[in-house]
């Protein structure tokens, strides 16, 4: 059977995980010196590797063998295989999304005190321990007060703020961080050496982008266009499929918002409706472009804080400072938000977008304070 390739290139030692370096290093020191918790809480957006590297945590517990570089775990004996395949008893996994009654919670903790069958350690994977009830909850606080010496829970979470304190108090702490452009650029580029894409490179810049830092949603992403494509990975068609504006013409109409050249606006828009581009989504990245332009007016985008590659962090600076100042982008911002929420039941889409670009390129069209402003400033 097919293995989506998010599961088929996942990673299966510590040093195979990328962009999570301050996690893995803690993880190793405690392995090597037996001073591993008995309660973790991993926490970050989806796509980041928190259940990997629990399966991962899981194997080094277990793990029989003796790597040749000396960490764990080897990945090659009959307990790293039997936790990889899923058939390994005393690694437990359980999805707190459709198992979060007391019940199930207590189930789980009526098996806690029984010792490992098999390995070493009994680990218990609880994903989405957000979801868990108040009552399930309470259960699982009293175990994770005095756990048994053979059990480690790692607890997953996407919303930590859901996570009581009290829970949150008795488990290690790990914050699992958003994947640069660089990052998912690069490891996308691996799998599509090893799988046989022929791939342009601004493709995968922009499969990267798209996945606001998620590895998984950018490894998916690739595979549904490798599909499609049987191989050959263009920008065009990346853009095509996921019904998005490339880059390229975002930094084209902003250019003419910029410029207040109203007359080219509606030109591109037009051009935008003949290919059958759907103009909610166009409203949708025209917002998150402004957004990283406004950003990077305030802070120059550095640290990541613009998901982007250092060549388009330039372009993002330079068209920035065409605007003339962060309060025109904000009010740019604050039209195409507006613009955004009515194309959700405009009956002509295109003549809302027409009047929010008049909007962007014309303030002397408005009597809005913002507006004013922006007229005064540009006297200046």
């Amino acid at each position: 059977m097919h293995l989506a390739l998010y599961r088929s290139e996942r990673p299966e030692r510590f040093n195979e995980i990328i962009g999570q370096k301050h996690i893995v290093r803690i993880l190793q020191h405690q392995l090597e010196t037996d001073n591993v918790s008995q309660a973790y809480l991993f926490t970050g957006t989806r796509g980041t590797g928190k259940t990997t590297t629990a399966r991962i945590l899981a194997k080094a517990l277990n793990c029989t063998g003796n790597p040749a570089d000396g960490q764990l775990p080897c990945g090659e004996c009959e307990n790293c295989k039997a936790i990889k395949e899923g058939r390994f008893l005393d690694v437990i996994e359980m999805d707190a999304a459709s198992n979060n009654g007391v019940d199930d919670i207590r189930d789980l903790i009526d098996r806690v005190n029984y010792p490992p069958m098999v390995g070493r350690y009994k680990v218990y994977i609880i994903d989405e321990v957000h979801m868990l009830s108040t009552a399930a909850f309470n259960a699982l606080l009293k175990t994770l007060e005095e756990p048994p010496e053979h059990v480690v829970f790692v607890l997953c979470t996407t919303d930590p703020h859901k996570v009581p304190e009290t829970i949150q108090s008795r488990c290690q702490r790990f914050d699992f961080r958003r994947f640069s452009v660089e990052e998912i650029v690069g490891y996308l580029e691996r799998i599509s050496k090893g799988e046989g894409f022929e791939y342009e490179p601004e493709a995968l810049e922009f499969i990267a982008a798209k996945s606001a830092g998620g590895m998984r949603d950018a490894t998916t992403a690739l595979e549904q266009v490798g599909v499609y494509t049987e191989g050959k990975i263009t920008l065009d068609e990346a853009t095509r499929m996921f019904g998005q504006i490339d880059i390229a013409a975002l930094f084209e109409i902003a250019g003419y918002i910029a410029r207040r050249d109203t007359p080219s606006c509606f030109v591109w828009i037009n051009d935008l409706v003949g290919r059958g581009v759907d103009l909610a989504q166009f409203a949708r990245d025209l917002a998150s472009h402004l957004r990283n332009l406004y950003v990077t007016a305030i802070t120059g985008g550095e640290n990541g804080i613009v998901a982007c590659t250092a060549a388009q962090l330039e372009r993002y600076r330079q068209q920035a400072a065409e605007f003339g100042g962060v309060d025109r982008l904000a009010r740019a911002l604050d039209i195409c938000g507006a613009l955004v929420a009515e194309l959700r039941n405009s009956a002509d889409a295109r003549l809302s977008v027409e009047i929010a670009m008049t909007r962007l390129t014309r303030p002397d069209s408005e009597l809005t304070l913002e507006a004013l402003a922006e007229r005064i400033e540009d006297l200046r």
